[in-house]
């Protein structure tokens, strides 16, 4: 993979072809943002690049250093994330690395470590990794990943160029989908309900999501005649929280998209509707919901969208959503 097969972060793409073109990169760069955008995918190509044997700005993906990186074999690139069953790096790790950066790279190349999950390293294992990061020597460069740049110690932010990543915008995914053979409605539906993650959006396939849709179009339809409340508040109980808070977002994503399709449907064809297999049951649904209710719950949704970023009570959301939806259908 080369800079130009990766969608989106165009400008970083651009800061980097730059950087390695006049030799200005720095030693230490941080990748920060979103899941799903990208991160671990530029971190490699860059890896390539800086060994590439062809080319100076990019990746060939021809000569033997690149394929050995795509092959996860070659000497000069290690790419460390947290151990399986661990929850954090350990110093292990980071002691390995600081050996490693004392070796010659192969074939005049330089040394690359990716450090995934940059976040799990505490305060310890992030303090011994500190002198490598302000000496690194000229053929050592780091790239940290994260999804949370407050969780890195500011000893470590300060020595690490920081790139910030946006999420993955709607027609970038919907064009990596259609790359991939899925039809065109088909793509634009998921890429509407992935929340700008492309890793997502690519791993679906279209016989799970339109599965997981139809539940939630089914809860949906049910809320909205004052039914299936225990149904929609069961979502919010499970003995892991990270699998409810998953399912939970999912559902609320697609409940945003009904909501935006009930809009298209009472605009007559004005407006396109993602869900068109649907498009007769949201006809006759946009006949008993308002355009200014149904705008209502798009932003509702979204509100509390955002709020699941934050560690929120999901009881007390589905609680108000359930009323919400009692609401509209009694508006």
């Amino acid at each position: 993979m080369s800079f130009k097969d990766i969608a989106g972060n165009d400008q970083i793409k651009k800061i980097l072809r730059l950087s390695l073109a006049e030799g200005r990169l720095p030693n230490s760069l941080l990748f920060s943002g979103p899941a799903g955008v990208g991160k671990a995918a530029m971190a490699l190509t860059l890896a390539r690049a800086l060994n590439c044997q062809n080319l100076k700005e990019d990746a060939c993906e021809h000569c033997d250093s690149c394929r050995r990186i795509n092959r996860g074999q070659h000497p000069n690139v290690r790419f460390i994330t947290r151990e399986k069953n661990r929850e954090q790096i350990v110093k292990e790790q980071i002691d390995e690395i600081n050996y490693l950066t004392r070796l010659r790279p192969w074939q005049g190349g330089r040394l690359v470590f990716i450090i995934d999950q940059a976040e799990r390293m505490n305060e310890t294992v992030a303090n011994s990794l500190l002198k490598t990061l302000e000496e690194p020597g000229p053929l050592v460069y780091f790239i940290l990943i994260t999804e949370d740049l407050s969780a890195i110690l500011p000893t470590i932010r300060s020595r690490c160029q920081v790139l910030k990543f946006r999420k993955i915008s709607q027609e970038d995914i919907e064009r990596a989908l259609e790359a991939r053979g899925l039809p065109a409605d088909q793509a634009g539906l998921i890429a509407s309900t992935t929340d700008g993650n492309l890793e997502l959006a690519l791993n679906l396939s279209w016989e799970e999501f339109k599965e997981s849709r139809d539940q939630a179009w089914s809860l949906f339809t049910k809320l909205l005649q004052s039914a299936g409340s225990e149904d929609f508040l069961n979502l919010v109980s499970g003995s892991s929280r990270k699998d409810v808070l998953d399912n939970f977002r999912d559902t609320l994503s697609f409940f945003s998209v009904f909501f935006r399709d009930l809009i298209a449907s009472k605009k007559g064809g004005r407006a396109p509707v993602l869900n068109r297999d649907l498009n007769q049951e949201l006809k006759n649904l946009a006949v008993k919901i308002s355009e200014d209710k149904a705008a209502e719950g798009a932003k509702q949704i979204e509100v509390y969208l955002g709020s699941l970023k934050k560690n929120p009570n999901l009881s007390i959301i589905s609680s108000e959503l359930v009323i919400f939806f009692r609401e509209v259908n009694n508006a």
